[in-house]
C-alpha cells in the first residue's frame, strides 16, 4: 500500500533552499475576495523541484493546482510568500525583468497548444528565438534541429489547421525547448488528445526530461499522464497533501500507487490507455 500523509514532509517557509534546486516555493499564498468573504486558493505551499526533474501536480477540482500554476508562470500574482527560481525570487521582480524572465527562463505548454493560426510550424517554433534577437542565420538550424528531436520536421511548412492535435502539441513542446529555458510549465498537454497522441506526448515529455536535460513541472487530472513523471506532488485545499517519487516502478507500477492517493482524496483521475 502507498503510504498517505496529511502533514507534508517538505521544508516550511523558512527552511533555507535545497542545494541543488532550481525551483523553490515557500510559504505561498493566494488570497481572492473582500474581507467578509475570503477564500484561500492556495494557503502556505512549500516545496522544490530540484534540477532535471520532471514533476506532476496533481489535485481534486478546486485544489489550487492552476493557481499554483499560475503563480509559478508569473501569470498571476501571489498574495504572500516566495518563488525561487534558480535562487532568484521571481516574487520580487519588476515588470520590465518578470517579461525577460518569462521570454528568456520558462517554457509553456497548454493544453490547447497556443500556436498562432496564421504562422507555419517551423514560423511558431522560431517565433520564440526571433523575440529574443537571436540572429537570423542561427534560426533554420536550431528549429530543424529540435524539430527532429521531436519528431515533427514533417509538419514544420504546415499551419496549424493542417496539423492533428498531437502534432500541434509536439511543436507547441518544440517551440517551448527551442530557447533553452531553465524549466518547463505544461498545464494538462494531454487534456485534448486522444489515447495514441496523448501517449506520443507523454513519451516525449519523458524523452525531453530524460535526453534533453528539460526541468518540467505538469499540472494535471489523469494519473496515467502522471505516471510518466519522477515524482508526484499532490495538493488539496491550497496546500501540499501527499508526494510519491517513482523510483524504478513502472509505469503501470507508479499509476497504481498514484490511484491510490487519488482514491484516497476522492477525486477523479482518467486512465489514458
Amino acid at each position: 500500500m502507498t503510504e498517505i500523509y496529511s502533514t507534508p514532509a517538505v521544508p516550511g517557509a523558512h527552511t533555507p533552499l535545497y542545494a541543488g534546486s532550481l525551483l523553490s516555493v515557500r510559504g505561498l499564498e493566494k488570497v481572492y475576495g473582500s474581507k467578509e468573504s475570503l477564500t484561500h486558493a492556495l494557503a502556505g505551499i512549500s516545496f522544490d523541484v530540484e534540477q532535471g526533474e520532471f514533476v506532476a501536480i496533481m489535485g481534486p477540482s478546486g485544489s489550487g493546482k492552476t493557481t499554483l500554476l499560475n503563480c509559478i508562470s508569473t501569470i498571476d500574482t501571489a498574495s504572500s510568500g516566495h518563488i525561487y527560481v534558480a535562487g532568484r525570487d521571481i516574487t520580487t521582480l519588476s515588470k520590465r525583468a518578470l517579461t525577460k524572465f518569462r521570454r528568456d527562463d520558462l517554457g509553456f505548454i497548454f493544453q490547447d497548444s497556443n500556436l498562432l493560426d496564421t504562422l507555419t510550424g517551423f514560423e511558431n517554433i522560431s517565433l520564440a528565438l526571433t523575440i529574443k534577437g537571436t540572429p537570423a542565420t542561427q534560426i533554420p538550424p536550431r528549429v530543424n534541429a529540435i524539430a527532429s528531436q521531436l519528431g515533427v520536421s514533417d509538419v514544420l511548412s504546415k499551419y496549424p489547421y493542417q496539423m492533428s492535435g498531437g502534432q500541434k502539441q509536439r511543436i507547441a513542446a518544440a517551440r517551448a525547448m527551442i530557447s533553452d529555458p531553465q524549466l518547463v510549465l505544461a498545464d494538462e498537454p494531454t487534456g485534448a488528445l486522444d489515447s495514441r497522441s496523448a501517449t506520443i506526448m507523454l513519451e516525449m515529455l519523458e524523452m525531453m526530461n530524460t535526453q534533453m536535460g528539460a526541468t518540467i513541472m505538469m499540472v494535471t487530472h489523469d494519473a496515467f499522464a502522471a505516471s510518466y513523471t519522477s515524482r508526484v506532488i499532490f495538493i488539496k485545499d491550497g496546500t501540499l497533501f501527499n508526494e510519491l517519487r517513482r523510483g524504478d516502478d513502472s509505469h503501470d507500477a507508479f499509476f497504481n500507487r498514484i490511484m491510490e492517493v487519488v482514491a484516497f482524496l476522492g477525486g477523479e483521475a482518467g486512465h489514458v490507455s
